[in-house]
């Protein structure tokens, strides 16, 4: 028996190195498990930095009983021609897939962050689009048929309350070398952020607030990165969370007070167990909450930093975590973990 997960060859980022990790835990688990490039990127070279994990590839799916094959939920398409092996979907950033995204644009954002296109007539137009689009690919077949992975709680809800099904959780892990202690003795006064989550929203603080050092993270290598993230203070997300981001626990890992805003994955407690005080309320002002929580920080940062000793604690048990998750799931067949409770 074998398990193919389908990637997109050549791309750095944290859903293509979750797919990596599967594999990874899979095949340390004793069990054959193979990467299968997504068609259209078999010519892309292999990214360098997935090198230390043990994920070969397969150079397609066999499409056998006792087989498992997982996509990422972009690529939910891929699962239509399968007949005998077992189809998954792996819900890795939910807000962006393409069965949810108008939902993120209708619901999730917040009016500083919408464009024409989560606006009246062209919503509607989307609307109209999908339901279309669902029903000519078969796609709305395939979400019914399939397994659901979620990489987050929050994921596991919006699954099972879009699509009436019941998900399992199989999240990530954060491979960051961290420090074995971490304090606020001559970090800068300063707030990184990355401006791929929450440009609009940092816009306006930074306008509010000109006096304020922001930092956003942007146009850096991993060591710029880290690096920032070791002699700053405060790394604040006031995006929309649509997984367990990996950023904000790389931050923590490096020693920042992480403020995040209560917005998808960030707003519930299982994926992201921060503090009450170190979560920023959306209404009625994000831009004016954040600000009053970077305050109370900067009031006391050695207890901010101290009061999230847990989270770190949480992220340094994430690759054991995870290889709870994949055995439970792919070894011992407990479909329908939400992840709320330890395995």
């Amino acid at each position: 028996m074998t398990t193919y997960v389908y990637y997109p060859r050549g791309l750095a980022t944290g859903g293509p190195e979750a797919l990596h990790q599967l594999v990874d835990s899979l095949r340390r688990q004793g069990q054959d498990a193979r990467l299968v490039p997504v068609p259209g990127t078999e010519g892309a070279p292999r990214a360098a930095r997935y090198a230390p994990y043990d994920a070969p590839e397969a150079p397609a799916v066999v499409d056998a009983p006792g087989n498992a094959v997982v996509v990422p939920e972009t690529q939910a398409l891929l699962l239509r021609r399968l007949t005998h092996a077992s189809p998954f979907v792996w819900w890795l950033s939910i807000d962006y897939a393409p069965r949810f995204v108008i939902e993120r644009a209708e619901r999730t954002t917040l009016p500083i962050e919408r464009t024409r296109m989560s606006r009246p007539p062209l919503l509607w137009a989307r609307h109209a689009k999908r339901l279309l689009r669902g029903v000519v690919t078969g796609e709305d077949e395939v979400l019914q048929r399939a397994g659901h992975l979620v990489q987050s709680h929050y994921a596991w809800n919006h699954v099972l309350a879009h699509l009436g099904r019941v998900g399992t959780i199989l999240s990530d892990y954060t491979p960051l070398e961290a420090p074995s202690s971490v304090s606020t003795e001559g970090r800068l006064p300063r707030i990184t952020y990355n401006p791929a989550k929450s440009s609009r929203i940092m816009a306006e603080f930074s306008r509010r607030w000109p006096g304020v050092e922001l930092l956003p993270l942007r146009g850096m290598t991993g060591e710029e990165v880290a690096e920032a993230l070791r002699t700053s203070l405060v790394y604040l997300d006031l995006g929309t969370h649509p997984g367990k981001d990996r950023m904000p626990r790389e931050a923590a890992l490096m020693g920042s007070v992480v403020l995040v805003a209560r917005r998808g994955a960030g707003a519930n407690d299982v994926d992201v167990p921060l503090p009450w005080e170190h979560k920023v309320a959306v209404l009625p002002d994000v831009v004016a909450n954040a600000k009053r929580a970077v305050d109370l920080v900067l009031a006391d940062p050695a207890a901010a930093l101290a009061a999230q000793a847990p989270y770190r604690a949480a992220i340094r048990r994430e690759r054991e975590t995870f290889d709870r998750e994949v055995a439970a799931a792919f070894i011992r067949g407990e479909w329908g973990r939400d992840g709320a409770a330890t395995l």
